[in-house]
């Protein structure tokens, strides 16, 4: 549920911010109402810290997750791993590791520039063979001269009286040519595709270039021995990040005279402890109710088995508008059922169930709350699977599993009616759930009327697609239904300014229409899953090779068409699955993903650093 939240101010002696906002932080239950975005000059230099923390950071990470580089590189390092190496690298400041992380970064950027910029140099004189650029100097002095060209193959440059073209060789596309004469006729001559010659022999290209990843990799070695000192720069980050919401609350505050006053949004139930502590520290405490929705933040707190939705909608970056409504629940429910029917085969399941706990396992650090929702999403699709006889697209179930198969699922007009059915029972839900929010309002009487003719579309979506017989009732329905909506959709004394809303009604229907007959691609996406799986074991079983070589060839066509298919049914799930959630669901309930998260003035946890202090307000 949306936690309730007031809105509240506190008061306190412009001498004093420092202190104040250190003790709210300490706290951690302060929203501040509005983030400054310029600041004062400490502001823009926590700033500017914290975008170098993130970028050291994110170059180890780098480092680290380079096949393993950073643990080789830690290996060949003799003293590496010793205790007081591990103690001498604890003592680091963190600014100073900042500074050699980007230091180390900015000289390999540029060595990796350099070695491209020469091997392309290598690659451009190549053709030529080895020569030295010194003897076309000496043979000039002496009036001959000598131009180098890659002209395409078989067409040969026009000649020149006086001079001579010399075939120096060609490989698929190009030749390469040389033009040898005296230096005015040369120099005269039109050369096609001319090729400079370079001040240095080609020869020491490959010693530069050598040098240069020799260097190069130096730098990476001293980059992954830095990079076992990551934890503590991402400690240092959470800090800065302290220091910077610190600054901003800061420069947030008003300032009348020798007053400082500073606004936000606490959760209601945590509104005692905020006056308690102004009543310790004799802090002026202004408490009110939220006057403004769109400015207040967005804190949700939900049931148990309700969390494991959450990294979902962290994932998408939705949040509801503070006063709206929280659809946690009714989304795992849904997107659950979504996500069954739309991956549809209870093989796949089994593998996300599989590699779920392998992650489990493996990624100890992995959230549990995704672990979980893994869980119950490839249980949920291990079910729909089964009942509907879909395990890897296998045509001939063994009796075992086709003994578990409802034979109404695996008629597609049932599927159909099921996807229709699923989609009519979703938008009733929220427009119930309207019904409940304005029970005490005409608004109820809207949402009624709108339940009424969604079910009328249900009905007419059944007789289009399907072909099913309209009830003559549906109609009744349909018109009970425009009649509420029309009645009360504006109220009475605001109908001139909002004549519109009555305007737009019919094409409110017809999209309401659209919105009932969408739910049908829950069949189509399953449908397409299932195809494809049969098409590739169709083909693997086709393959006419005999022996190992057959079989081989065989077990590559199902390893590269199952995942290809899984991965495209994920893709299913997210475009399909969350759309169907956030957008005609959320629609139908007026729910708007406007809103922006609480994020309370806190304290990060302290380095875990020996000699480096805690980061103090300043």
């Amino acid at each position: 549920m949306i936690v309730p939240m007031r809105e509240v101010a506190i008061v306190t002696a412009r001498s004093d911010q420092a202190s104040a906002l250190a003790a709210l932080q300490e706290a951690g239950v302060l929203h501040v109402a509005e983030v400054a975005s310029g600041g004062s000059d400490a502001l823009s230099v926590a700033r500017a810290r914290l975008d170098r923390a993130h970028h050291a950071v994110d170059v180890l990470a780098r480092v680290e997750g380079d096949d393993g580089e950073a643990r080789t590189a830690g290996s060949d390092d003799a003293d590496g791993g010793s205790p007081d190496a591990q103690r001498a690298r604890s003592r680091h400041r963190p600014e100073e590791l900042v500074a050699e992380v980007e230091r180390l970064a900015e000289r390999l950027a540029d060595l990796e520039q350099t070695r491209d910029e020469l091997e392309a140099e290598r690659q451009r004189l190549a053709p030529f063979g080895p020569f030295d650029p010194a003897s076309l100097r000496r043979l000039k002095a002496e009036g001959l001269a000598v131009r180098l060209a890659r002209v395409p193959l078989r067409r040969w440059p026009e000649p020149v009286e006086g001079a001579v073209w010399v075939d120096l060789g060609h490989d698929r596309r190009r030749q390469s040519l040389a033009l040898v004469g005296p230096t005015d006729v040369v120099a005269a001559a039109e050369v096609p595709d001319e090729v400079a010659p370079p001040d240095e022999p080609p020869e020491r290209l490959a010693h530069e270039i050598a040098d240069v990843e020799a260097e190069a990799s130096h730098a990476r070695e001293r980059l992954a021995r830095l990079a076992r000192s990551r934890p503590l720069l991402e400690a240092w980050r959470r800090r800065t990040e302290d220091e910077v919401r610190f600054e901003e609350a800061r420069a947030s505050m008003e300032t009348v005279g020798t007053v400082a006053v500073l606004r936000g949004f606490v959760p209601a139930d945590e509104v005692d402890r905020v006056a308690k502590l102004a009543a310790d520290r004799s802090w002026g405490l202004w408490v009110s109710e939220v006057e403004d929705p769109a400015a207040a933040p967005t804190l949700i707190r939900n049931p148990r088995w309700v969390q494991p939705i959450e990294p979902l909608f962290s994932f998408l970056g939705v949040v509801p508008g503070y006063g709206q409504v929280d659809i946690s629940a009714s989304f795992l429910v849904f997107f659950g059922l979504f996500f069954a029917i739309i991956v549809g085969d209870a093989g796949y399941g089994l593998l996300f169930l599989l590699l779920s706990e392998v992650a489990r396992r493996r990624l100890p650090d992995a959230p549990g709350r995704v672990i979980t929702l893994l869980r119950a999403l490839s249980v949920a699709t291990i079910a729909w699977g089964l009942a509907s006889g879909n395990f890897f697209g296998v045509a001939a179930l063994p009796s075992a599993l086709a003994a578990l198969r409802l034979d109404w699922l695996t008629e597609e007009r049932n599927v159909m009616t099921l996807a229709f059915t699923i989609g009519v029972v979703h938008l009733t839900l929220a427009h119930a759930w309207n019904v409940v929010r304005f029970f005490n309002s005409t608004r109820a009487l809207v949402e009624v009327g709108w339940i009424a003719t969604t079910w009328t579309m249900y009905f007419l979506a059944r007789q289009l697609v399907l072909g099913d017989p309209f009830p003559p009732l549906a109609w009744v329905s349909f018109g009970v239904g425009v009649v509420l909506i029309a009645a009360f959709i504006t109220p009475w004394n605001k109908l001139r300014s909002e004549w519109f809303t009555h305007a737009m009604l019919p094409l409110n229907l017809v999209s309401n229409f659209v919105d009932v007959v969408s739910y049908v691609r829950l069949f189509a996406v399953g449908a397409a899953t299932y195809a494809v799986a049969e098409s590739f074991n169709a083909l693997a079983a086709s393959i006419e090779l005999g022996g190992f070589l057959g079989a081989a060839a065989s077990a590559l066509v199902l390893l590269f068409g199952h995942t290809l298919n899984v991965l495209l049914a994920a893709m299913g799930v997210l475009v399909h699955g969350v759309r169907l959630n956030t957008l005609e669901f959320a629609s139908h309930l007026s729910l708007s993903w406007t809103g922006h998260p609480y994020r309370p003035l806190a304290r990060s946890a302290p380095l875990d650093t020996e000699g480096e202090p805690a980061w103090t307000p300043r």
